[in-house]
């Protein structure tokens, strides 16, 4: 009967950890212009960039995942079954890339669209430009 609890514990401890929220700092080698930022992604989704004179927020928007089923199937079913088999049940998350855009607004309504892309388990990283086309490139850690 313990052995059971445990394992239920578990499970539900593996399942929280899986939907917790990941927070990301602004990378120093981002745009000059942006002096910090953070990119929270998991149950609320969050961008915040700060310039010298404006910080700029989008909260709410979408966090996309990707994976080429087709091409997984075809690559790995008949050649590598058991990897097909951990990567179909979602235990291989080498093959998932993730993706979102956010439209970051500053109180003076000034806007920063961003566009942002990693694969699983690395950082992420993009564009964000402003109205005038300006590009701003940033990478979180």
């Amino acid at each position: 009967m313990k052995l059971r609890n445990g394992v239920v514990i578990l499970g539900a401890m593996l399942v929280l950890g899986g939907c917790a929220a990941h927070s990301h700092m602004l990378a120093k080698d981002s745009a000059p212009q942006l002096l910090k930022g953070e990119f929270s992604h998991g149950q609320t989704n969050r961008l915040v960039l700060e310039s010298a004179d404006r910080q700029y927020e989008a909260t709410g928007f979408a966090v996309e995942k990707h994976q080429n089923w087709a091409e997984l199937e075809r690559r790995y079913r008949g050649a590598e079954p058991k990897h097909w088999e951990r990567i179909f049940a979602g235990h291989d998350k080498d093959h998932e890339t993730y993706s979102a855009q956010a439209k970051a607004i500053a109180k003076d309504g000034t806007e920063l669209n961003c566009r942002l892309a990693w694969p699983s388990g690395k950082n992420p990283q993009g564009i964000c430009l402003d109205k005038a086309g300006k590009e701003f490139a940033v990478r979180f850690d």
